[in-house]
C-alpha cells in the first residue's frame, strides 16, 4: 500500500460569511485540492464562516481584537493560534484586516489573499462596485500573495470577468464570485504542489512533474 500523500495545513482567516471557505472545504471534499483545513479564524464572532468550520468539523477560532491593545499585539496572537494548530499556509478568504509582519515573516510566500478586480486596478474593499462605477469592460479575481500593504503583493493568477452594458452591480459581483470558487482552490493547489516560484513582482508557476 502506497502512504498516503501529505496534505498542506492552511489556516484560513475570515471576516464574513465565508463562501471563499466553503469553495476551499468543497474541493477538498472533491480530492481536488490536496490540503486540509487545520483552523479558521475570524476577527468578527457573528462571522457565518465560523458556522461553516464547525459544520464542516474544523476548528473554528474567534479573537477579538478588543482584547489587545495593538494591531502588533493581535497579529502575534493569531500567528501564535496559527502555529497552535500546525498551520502551513495562511489563507485571506474575505479577512478585512491588514496583516502584519508577524505573520507575514513566519509564513513567507505562503500567505495568499484573493481579491475582485484585476490588481492593480481598483484595489480596496469595494473593488467590484468601483470596477462597474468606472465604466470598464473588464475587470475579474486575482489571487496574490499578501504582504504589508493591501492587494500589492505578488500575483499568482488573474481571470477576467466581462461587464456588460446592462449589467448591475449584483449581476457583476455574482459573476465574480463565481470565478472565486473556482481559482481560488486551484492556485491553493498550485502552492500544495510547491509549483509556484516568486521572482521578485513576478511568480512562476512551474509545469507538472518540475516541483
Amino acid at each position: 500500500m502506497h502512504a498516503e500523500a501529505k496534505k498542506l495545513r492552511l489556516g484560513v482567516l475570515i471576516s464574513g460569511g465565508g463562501t471563499n471557505l466553503q469553495s476551499i472545504l468543497n474541493a477538498i471534499e472533491l480530492g481536488e485540492l490536496d490540503a486540509q483545513v487545520a483552523v479558521v479564524i475570524s476577527n468578527r464572532g457573528d462571522a457565518y464562516g465560523l458556522e461553516r468550520a464547525r459544520l464542516a468539523g474544523v476548528p473554528a477560532v474567534f479573537l477579538d481584537p478588543k482584547g489587545y491593545a495593538t494591531l502588533i499585539d493581535y497579529n502575534h496572537a493569531l500567528r501564535e493560534t496559527l502555529d497552535e494548530h500546525g498551520v502551513e499556509a495562511v489563507i485571506m478568504a474575505g479577512y478585512m484586516r491588514l496583516l502584519g509582519r508577524e505573520v507575514l515573516e513566519a509564513f513567507p510566500s505562503r500567505v495568499l489573499n484573493i481579491h475582485p478586480a484585476l490588481l492593480p486596478s481598483f484595489p480596496g474593499a469595494s473593488g467590484v462596485a468601483d470596477a462597474w462605477k468606472a465604466g470598464v469592460k473588464v475587470t475579474g479575481v486575482t489571487v496574490h500573495f499578501a504582504d504589508e500593504k493591501f492587494d500589492e503583493g505578488p500575483i499568482i493568477a488573474q481571470e477576467v470577468v466581462r461587464i456588460e452594458e446592462d449589467d448591475t452591480v449584483a449581476m457583476v459581483e455574482a459573476r465574480i464570485h463565481s470565478v472565486e470558487h473556482r481559482i481560488y482552490p486551484a492556485a491553493i493547489q498550485l502552492l500544495a504542489q510547491d509549483r509556484i516560484r516568486v521572482e521578485g513582482r513576478r511568480v512562476r508557476v512551474l509545469p507538472r512533474g518540475d516541483a
